[in-house]
């Protein structure tokens, strides 16, 4: 059954990609931001950090991507359609998103590929990643419901067992 989320819940799950998704610029702005400051608006200030501008279109990312998520895996809009059909529709519209950003933004030169294998490889490492941590915790949500159902269990046969 799925718990009812509140405004509140989705706004964390927005700040957490936010956070995430400035922590890998902060990474790569130190690491790679001073050759990038020529080719790439996110990385304009080289190795020196972040344009608050791009901050802020980052932050927009983060929210349009919590409604996609909610678009494609609230049980109460897209009830059957299969769970792998969600997220292929999830992560073309998350690619169509970046691509529209990139374009709109300028966040580097539409015509250097590039830029373009860069950014696909850390969307597919960030994707991988997600996914590892979303399967993780699934299981661990799993094994915590199982020891409940085990204990509810005992409990009934020990309570069956005394009368």
């Amino acid at each position: 059954m799925e718990e009812k989320k509140t405004f509140f819940d989705y706004l964390a799950y927005a700040f957490m990609i936010f956070g995430v998704t400035i922590l890998i610029l902060t990474v790569l702005a130190l690491v790679c931001g001073e050759e990038a400051k020529e080719v790439s608006t996110i990385f304009a200030l080289g190795d020196g950090g972040i344009p608050l501008s791009t901050i802020l279109q980052f932050f927009l990312t983060s929210i349009l991507t919590t409604m996609v998520n909610i678009a494609f895996f609230s049980e109460r809009l897209i009830k059957k359609i299969p769970l792998w059909c969600r997220t292929v529709g999830m992560l073309l519209a998350e690619v169509a998103m970046i691509i529209l950003f990139v374009i709109v933004f300028d966040w580097f030169p539409v015509d250097m590929w590039e830029p373009w294998v860069m950014f696909s490889l850390s969307f597919g490492l960030c994707f991988c990643i997600s996914v590892g941590i979303t399967v993780l915790k699934e299981k661990l949500e799993n094994q915590k419901m199982e020891a409940a159902l085990e204990r509810v269990k005992k409990e009934g046969e020990q309570n069956g067992n005394s009368n």
